[in-house]
């Protein structure tokens, strides 16, 4: 899930869950490595253990819990190389999406990415995380329906639901949410110019920048 959380009322019981243990994920209360039990979650947000097998197997489709043989499930590691390859799959995937996205550009498309674009600058700068989240979910979203490619939107939409975390962790790092927001708005200069190759340039820049600040906090944390 890549776009923003909807309200609460329009939730289900499960699907709220399952946004306030990612929340606990990516935010660091729940670390890697971590044990994860159905009864964990069941005292964590009042929920039934019907809903916790649920939750369990959702997270678990998404990679960012794992089956261990000793502890039953936990948060989900990832190793350096495999936060390499991630982004590096990043790279080729939204660099096509941005190809398209541009080919495609319409004055109703610019409105919906320019309104994206002000949610991304109001949470740069209160720091909330969560929001940052958001915020960078919708504008992605927005880039991805308007590529038009069913398979590669529901490929990159996964692939994000693992990047939140990576993302919150490299946004710790001094300079960085500042650095993001130039690059993503050049990235929307070029969508919205039509321009595809600098789309695609843009959008490998800022995902390599980002890959770095990433694996040097994720270094700094071990």
């Amino acid at each position: 899930m890549t776009g923003p959380l909807s309200p609460p009322m329009l939730l289900s019981v499960r699907q709220q869950t399952s946004e306030m243990l990612r929340v606990a994920i990516y935010d660091g209360e729940l670390a890697p490595g971590d044990r994860l039990t159905e009864r964990q979650i069941c005292e964590m947000y009042g929920v039934s253990r019907t809903i916790a097998r649920e939750v369990i197997r959702e997270l678990e489709a998404e990679r960012l819990i794992e089956s261990n043989r000793r502890h039953g499930f936990v948060v989900a590691t990832m190793s350096s190389r495999e936060i390499f390859d991630l982004y590096e799959v990043r790279i080729l995937l939204e660099a096509r999406a941005c190809e398209l996205c541009a080919a495609s550009m319409t004055a109703e498309r610019m409105r919906a990415l320019d309104e994206s674009m002000v949610a991304i600058e109001a949470s740069a700068r209160s720091g909330d995380r969560n929001a940052q989240r958001a915020s960078n979910g919708r504008f992605y979203d927005e880039i991805f329906a308007a590529a038009g490619n069913v398979v590669l939107g529901q490929i990159l939409g996964s692939l994000h639901s693992r990047v939140s975390y990576l993302r919150s962790t490299s946004m710790s790092r001094p300079g960085r949410p500042a650095e993001s927001l130039r690059e993503l708005k050049a990235l929307l200069a070029a969508l919205k110019a039509g321009d595809g190759v600098e789309a695609a340039r843009l959008s490998t820049a800022h995902i390599v920048a980002a890959r770095h600040a990433a694996l040097q906090a994720i270094g700094e944390l071990s």
